[in-house]
């Protein structure tokens, strides 16, 4: 009878005991709902900075001004409509869904809605990136060293920008890829529909390509060079070739079609850009991001050999490749890192395991390796901790939110540009190119000579920018052929000067910063 009794308990609690183990693991955070707590309070709540951090480029006013011309008029530009240096030219809005994501959180919430956007992206990849290094069999602690790195140094270019989307669906691509080598299934088409949605927010979507077609190639070297390999990396193979090709068909599916890939070719080809935009240029190891990138860069270049060795190409081709373009263009820092960061966490985890093999009990190292297990085990689970923390984050007064787009004075004069905002829209601008974003968004009836698509006004009127701004011998003729009648530089710029010593300007007001002039009639 009694063991009647506890076989009917048994049957009794332990559906309601695996129940209420899956509803605390739905409502209880994970140590990486926890991370993705800590990333918002250490980058914007806790940061001098704070949320303003993310509202340093005045590129995200140009990209909210697009999107709400989208929403206003129901259709996606073909024809440009800012410049009078280019006007009614054909014009690839290529980033329009996420303008039309910035400009929909500006108009619900003003730059509150905007940052608090670009923040749950930025929260969410981090998180996504730990777990993923995590599910691959990285020691957790290890991880989030490294993941913690790679958010340092990645913080030269968090700003509410389209590229945002870019980090996000890039990690996720990475895991579905890793999954698919592992179990197989359905899961690997998903990356179609995606890559819809990645080619309509943002132009990243072509680095997906290119590790794509580096992991293809990568199984084929895997199979040649190892026989026992051959089947199953064969198979992958030809199985990601066919995955290619559908996500390149479904790439198609944008407002321009095909177009859209010619104009991004056309981009990365410009050697004006390459060579006069700054995200474009070599990078400078003088910061301390800067810093914690290179040694990410060494790290990443430390593990090829190890990698090689266990038989793996794929990773160190990808490593290879992303090094060198980071090297020559510090806007593929980020992919570099966030690419490589699982990579190196996984090699460093096994050196790790390792060196505690073969150890007492009693090791410290033993000690701490246990203690790290537990640690990753934790990382694992996920919660409705996260979207919950969203929503309280948007409603829970007294936070400090940004209100007006308050960039350094040494790239926009605000308080210049406000107090003449009829002058500078009611004439044929020149300035800089972060002045004239910030114009478009703050103006409706605004036309600039230049502004951040760059690929937009191509090489010569890139280069007449240049000769004005620097001063050079065709600095007035270039001023009569566009019929520019208002000036807005930089004090110490030599066109101010310039301006400075001849009857045709008049100086209408300055600051310590910046010089505003206008034609003599």
């Amino acid at each position: 009878m009694p063991t009647d009794v506890q076989q009917i308990e048994v049957l009794v609690t332990a559906p309601s005991t695996s129940a209420s183990k899956s509803w605390a693991r739905v409502l209880l955070p994970s140590l990486s709902d926890l991370f993705f707590l800590f990333i918002i309070v250490w980058m914007f709540l806790a940061s001098p900075e704070g949320w303003q951090r993310l509202l340093r480029d005045a590129d995200t006013t140009l990209h909210i001004r697009i999107g709400q011309q989208i929403l206003s008029s129901g259709s996606i530009p073909a024809i440009d409509s800012f410049s009078f240096s280019k006007p009614g030219q054909t014009w690839y809005a290529f980033e329009w869904l996420s303008e039309v994501a910035l400009a929909a959180a500006y108009n619900l919430a003003g730059f509150k809605g905007v940052v608090l956007l670009a923040g749950m992206v930025i929260a969410l990849y981090l998180t996504l990136l730990l777990k993923y290094a995590v599910w691959r069999g990285a020691n957790g602690m290890i991880a989030l060293v490294i993941v913690l790195l790679s958010t340092t140094a990645s913080t030269i270019d968090f700003h509410a920008r389209p590229h945002l989307f870019t980090l996000l669906l890039l990690t996720g691509a990475l895991w579905i890829l890793e999954y698919n080598r592992r179990a197989g299934g359905r899961l690997i088409w998903t990356l179609v529909p995606l890559t819809i949605l990645w080619t309509n927010l943002h132009g990243g979507f072509v680095i997906f390509f290119v590790l794509l077609a580096l992991r293809c190639g990568g199984c084929a070297a895997e199979a040649w060079f190892w026989p026992q390999l051959r089947p199953e990396r064969l198979k992958e193979a030809k199985q990601l070739a066919k995955v290619g090709l559908a996500c390149g068909l479904a790439s198609l599916v944008n407002p321009y079609g095909i177009y859209l890939h010619l104009h991004i070719l056309e981009t990365l080809r410009s050697t004006w850009i390459m060579a006069n935009v700054s995200a474009f240029l070599s990078p400078s190891f003088r910061s301390e991001e800067m810093y914690y990138f290179m040694l990410l860069l060494f790290a990443g270049l430390i593990c090829v050999v190890s990698l090689i060795q266990t038989r793996h190409i794929v990773e160190p081709l990808w490593i290879l490749f992303l090094a060198y373009a980071s090297l020559t263009s510090v806007r593929h820092a980020l992919i570099f890192m966030l690419v490589a960061a699982p990579i190196i966490s996984l090699e460093a985890s096994e050196w790790w395991n390792s060196a505690v093999i073969g150890r007492s009990r009693a090791s410290l190292l033993v000690g701490l390796h246990d203690m790290t297990g537990n640690f990753s085990a934790r990382l694992r689970g996920t919660s409705i901790f996260i979207p919950a923390f969203i929503v309280v984050l948007a409603l829970l007064p007294g936070l400090s939110w940004p209100r007006e787009f308050a960039a350094d004075a040494d790239t926009i004069p605000i308080k210049l540009v406000e107090k003449h905002l009829d002058l500078l829209s009611s004439g044929r601008l020149f300035t800089s190119d972060q002045i004239a974003d910030y114009l478009i968004f703050r103006n409706a009836r605004q036309k600039v000579f230049i502004d951040s698509r760059h690929n937009y006004y191509g090489d010569k009127i890139g280069n007449d920018y240049i000769a004005i701004a620097a001063g050079g011998s065709m600095w007035r003729s270039l001023l009569d052929r566009y019929r520019i009648d208002v000036l807005l530089a930089e004090a110490n710029a030599p066109i101010t000067s310039l301006a400075k010593t001849t009857a045709d300007w008049v100086l209408v007001d300055s600051d310590k910063q910046y010089a505003l002039f206008a034609r003599r009639r």
